[in-house]
């Protein structure tokens, strides 16, 4: 009988150490706390589930706050999140320069920062540990080479038209895109003349109206480049409805959507530039990790952008 009990005392034993190591790994877990600006978007929202699924192989306990694109709700949400003293904040900005105040505060706090995504002027560079995410100028830059390789398919030569969708005014992504592709294009292949541009806010209907407003204002165009993948579908469905073949024009999106694959697949677009949603968020989570490790990780992260054209879509995310 004495026996018996003593076996059961040992499980019991054995449970609730179990149960205090349990708690004890939940104590360490480092607590981070990501800081976006919407989920309604699909990029942000598969941005998440990237995030998400390396944070749980991390080990990291998260805490995700949204603004929806409000920069004022997001400064709001730093202040409530340093009360909170996270181990690390990830910052995905709403607005890089109105976020500079906040990231100071962070930086005050003495809490680690990773900067994801949009990067702010690098003059503020030393309120931040790290920065993951795309490379935009040289993303800019790429879509620029492709529509130079595109002309030459078509045969259009070294000379013709291109027009721009841009994405919301101001913002890095369009920006640094703009300014890559115009000077890749200036300095290799300055015949391909950007002629006009119009925002569409990464929005495909808006980027049919505008691209429908380019069309109409400028004849012969050969070549559009539309800052992300929503955009693309937009011109195609305005080419199409103008009476333009879309599949005799060089459109060059950015993203590597499943909507651009299927386009470029059909033939309907020429090429986009990869930029997955997934290792986006996973970078800036395996940064968070190293910084709450102690470690000192590389300070820029760039993500891989290459060109996906019909022979070579098997590099965008949507299709592994």
């Amino acid at each position: 009988m004495n026996f018996r009990k003593s076996i059961v005392s040992c499980f019991v034993l054995a449970a609730v150490a179990s149960a205090f190591d349990t708690s004890v790994r939940a104590a360490d877990q480092p607590r981070v706390a990501l800081l976006m600006p919407t989920q309604s978007v699909e990029y942000w929202a598969l941005y998440v589930k990237g995030f998400v699924k390396e944070a749980a192989a991390q080990g990291l306990k998260l805490d995700v706050k949204v603004s929806n694109y409000d920069p004022n709700e997001q400064a709001t949400l730093v202040d409530q999140t340093l009360a909170q003293k996270p181990d690390v904040i990830v910052l995905v900005p709403v607005d890089s320069s109105a976020m500079v105040p906040s990231i100071r505060k962070i930086d005050q706090a003495k809490i680690p920062l990773v900067i994801s995504n949009s990067m702010p002027d690098q003059k503020y560079s030393r309120y931040w540990k790290v920065f993951t995410g795309p490379n935009d100028i040289s993303n800019g830059e790429v879509a620029a080479k492709t529509m130079i390789q595109g002309f030459k398919e078509k045969g259009y030569g070294d000379k013709g038209k291109v027009i721009v969708i841009n994405g919301p005014m101001g913002t890095p992504p369009q920006v640094q895109r703009y300014q890559g592709f115009v000077e890749g294009l200036k300095k290799n292949a300055p015949g391909i003349e950007v002629v006009g541009s119009q925002p569409a806010d990464w929005d495909a209907v808006k980027a049919e109206a505008a691209a429908s407003a380019l069309f109409t204002q400028f004849k012969d165009v050969k070549g559009v480049y539309t800052e992300n993948d929503s955009q693309l579908r937009g011109v195609v469905t305005a080419a199409q409805r103008l009476g333009l073949d879309p599949s005799k024009l060089v459109i060059i999106g950015h993203g590597c959507d499943s909507g651009a694959v299927e386009a470029i697949s059909a033939g309907k677009a020429y090429a986009t530039v990869e930029q997955s949603p997934f290792d986006d968020g996973a970078y800036a989570a395996r940064a968070a990790k190293d910084l709450a490790s102690g470690k000192a990780p590389q300070a820029i992260q760039y993500l891989p952008n290459p060109a996906a054209t019909k022979t070579t879509l098997n590099v965008c995310y949507s299709k592994k």
